[in-house]
């Protein structure tokens, strides 16, 4: 009795929104003959809810989490929401571009695409249709319309490559990869000094994992502690007098893997957000200038480097841009299509007052779809 109230409920919840065959929700953007519906951007803030959630591990899915200050003028809400929003505009923006140059699936790529689906509703729907008209009804579409979405998420890879790809007709040029190198990266080298913490190791002195496979690791004792402050305070005072950073680098840094320096780029994707930190205290330095950075991993004591010219070209510092520059690369031609995009988000009418009931503080997270 509860699973045929249940698919009663969803039936009705389907044709409420979406008539069962096909959309017929209105539209939330639109741009030019281009739109997302209702059911569509239903769909999409349940999805990147579940993404957030699996991704981050300080993401909460409970009324407290969402409705907390992100900043003084912003919840953390409002921020997903706003992330959710340009995702989605992005979307949407790819979809009009497609249509502009003419491009389509192959067969082969529209195939792909049914029996992707077709293999969700095995999977998860035990391969009843019904049952996943049922499931998905949750966010708000049907098979239909996810087979919609999934065409029109497509479009944004095939756009790419149609401008910025190998014979793209945008495709970038070795001077654009520098200008790009120029204007988003700082060049820097470090004194590390690690007063923050060390290794818990066994009777033989052998680095001892944890459950998560990673080293353990525990507080500096007091004393050991006031070493390290002792040391970065000589190094900072040897700086202040005009003592050469190299001879300080190599008496003191407790890291030395990168002679030649460390490029890094506020446009680039880091794991820990001292990297971040650490182009922003550089972009503030004129060359030759240093500073401090603290942060819970140990104390980095920096100098801002020239950028030698072509380095995201040179092997040697393949570790921050890749062999043969390939995820630089990436980086640049990822960097012009999305300011490629952004260009026409101001074109976009989006009907704010719709998406309130789309947001990721009330949306159910899907994590499957």
């Amino acid at each position: 009795m509860r699973k045929i109230i249940s698919l009663i409920l969803a039936l009705i919840f389907c044709l409420s929104l979406v008539s069962c065959g096909g959309d017929k929700t209105p539209a939330v953007l639109t741009l030019g003959d281009h739109t997302v519906t209702e059911a569509m951007y239903s769909y999409w803030a349940s999805s990147y809810k579940g993404n957030y959630i699996y991704s981050y591990e300080d993401v909460k899915n409970t009324a407290e989490y969402w409705n907390s200050k992100l900043s003084d003028t912003e919840t953390v809400a409002e921020y997903f929401d706003g992330v959710t929003l340009e995702a989605v505009k992005t979307t949407l923006v790819a979809s009009k571009l497609f249509s502009e140059y003419g491009l389509s699936y192959t067969e082969s790529e529209r195939e792909s695409i049914k029996a992707y689906i077709q293999d969700l509703i095995l999977e998860r729907a035990e391969g009843s249709k019904n049952m996943m008209n049922t499931m998905l009804g949750e966010y708000g579409i049907n098979l239909k319309i996810l087979e919609k979405i999934y065409l029109e998420e497509e479009k944004s890879a095939k756009v790419f490559d149609h401008l910025y790809g190998d014979n793209g007709i945008k495709a970038l040029t070795d001077e654009d990869f520098e200008t790009f190198y120029k204007e988003n990266y700082v060049h820097l080298q470090l004194i590390y000094v690690n007063d923050a913490y060390e290794y818990v190791t066994d009777d033989d002195g052998n680095r001892v994992t944890g459950d998560d496979g990673y080293y353990k690791t525990q507080d500096l004792s007091a004393e050991d502690k006031a070493e390290k402050k002792a040391i970065i305070k000589k190094v900072q005072d040897g700086l202040a007098a005009g003592e050469d950073f190299d001879k300080l680098y190599e008496e003191y840094s407790e890291l030395k893997t990168y002679k030649n320096g460390y490029y890094y780029s506020a446009a680039d994707s880091y794991s820990d957000m001292l990297y971040y930190r650490l182009v922003a205290e550089c972009e503030k330095l004129k060359e030759g200038e240093t500073a401090t950075v603290e942060s819970e991993t140990g104390t980095c004591i920096i100098k801002k480097l020239s950028l030698d010219e072509g380095a995201w070209k040179n092997e040697d510092n393949a570790d921050f841009f890749g062999k043969g520059a390939d995820s630089f690369k990436e980086l640049v031609r990822e960097s012009a299509y999305r300011a490629l995009i952004e260009s026409y988000f101001d074109d976009i009418t989006v009907d704010t007052e719709a998406l309130k009931k789309f947001s990721v503080a009330t949306v159910t997270p899907a994590y499957f779809f």
